[in-house]
């Protein structure tokens, strides 16, 4: 069947670039979605994808969503408990090899942050291990020494940019974030901004990451991500 120009167009731009449009109307996690961390912690309840974190459990259940290309166009709406937390990451190809977090865009009580991750994936999973291990004799993992720094191996999570939230507690925050090369623009509600720049976000993105903190609650619905 031949069809018109006009409707030609308008199939093209409905789905051009488009990697993630979930409105969490079908029961269950959405084909292709996956899980890490204690079972069960992530369910969709009345159309809102929702996560809980145990208090007894040192690192926050994750839920993963693939993603591609380099540039990314990233929207969602994230609802807090009102202990406030909730960490957005992405991932993508890592400098020394295989994938790694890249960007993290994160709520912690009032507060909005841009981050990056660097070093190397082993790098990052003996400092996980490290962290568990310390966490069990009620310490925290002591600040990086000047040597381990200086180590581009080491793994690190350095803030880029951060400001308070202009957000009511109990409320839906919209966020989008936009990602062009290594520069990544976070807007609130429409309306707030904050820009950072960062060192390592400009390779091939691989999956997003929604992490709910220690003891904590978060729900998500309305996720969208594509490529502009």
């Amino acid at each position: 069947m031949r069809l018109s120009l006009p409707l030609l167009l308008f199939c093209s731009s409905a789905v051009a670039g488009e990697l993630i449009h979930e409105d969490f109307s079908a029961a269950g996690l959405p084909k292709g979605w996956t899980t890490g961390g204690r079972a069960n912690s992530w369910t969709v309840q009345d159309g809102v994808l929702q996560g809980s974190c145990a208090k007894d459990d040192d690192h926050g259940p994750a839920v993963f969503a693939p993603l591609s290309g380099r540039d990314l166009d990233l929207s969602c709406k994230v609802k807090l408990d009102e202990k406030g937390n909730c960490l957005i990451l992405v991932d993508g190809e890592s400098a020394f090899g295989g994938s790694a977090h890249l960007l993290r865009v994160s709520i912690y009580g009032n507060t909005l942050a841009i981050a990056q991750d660097r070093g190397s994936p082993q790098s990052h999973i003996e400092h996980g291990k490290l962290r568990a291990a310390l966490a069990k004799e009620g310490k925290k993992v002591p600040p990086p020494t000047p040597e381990q720094l200086a180590d581009p191996a080491y793994y690190r999570t350095e803030r880029l940019a951060s400001a308070p939230l202009q957000a009511k507690s109990g409320e839906w925050i919209k966020l989008d974030v936009a990602l062009r090369g290594n520069n990544v623009t976070v807007t609130v509600n429409d309306s707030q901004k904050l820009d950072a720049k960062g060192t390592v976000f400009d390779v091939a993105k691989s999956r997003l990451v929604y992490l709910v903190g220690q003891g904590k609650k978060l729900w998500v619905d309305e996720v969208k991500a594509s490529n502009p």
